[in-house]
């Protein structure tokens, strides 16, 4: 099982450079062209949560998963990428759900303000 990421891509795809990816993140200028250069370098939790902060993004957007025992999935992931992100979002239902909506998701639970 290989896990890659995949900032360069991810970036590429906002028209955002390294060089402001690394001021936007505010990560070590090391951590953060490592990321965009090298496609097995994983990021630690907090990496992880500096880009997510940054971004507003899930993980799972530039983070991929590949089986080893599989041969050629690299393509098939872009694929498989590129078909996630043409679908449409899926709203999840509770018992408690509140009628407060966002982008037509129902969330949850109630908003309240602090």
């Amino acid at each position: 099982m290989t896990v890659q990421n995949r900032i360069k891509k991810f970036i590429e795809e906002k028209g955002i450079s390294r060089y402001k990816f690394w001021q936007d993140t505010k990560l070590g200028r090391d951590t953060a062209y490592r990321l965009c250069n090298d496609p097995n370098y994983i990021p630690t939790g907090s990496v992880l949560d500096k880009i997510c902060t940054t971004y507003k993004v899930q993980p799972g957007e530039f983070l991929l998963w590949l089986p080893d025992d599989e041969p050629g999935l690299e393509a098939l992931a872009d694929n498989l990428i590129s078909e996630v992100d043409e679908m449409p979002e899926i709203q999840k239902h509770s018992r408690k759900q509140s009628a407060d909506q966002l982008d037509g998701i129902v969330l949850p639970f109630e908003r309240r303000s602090a």
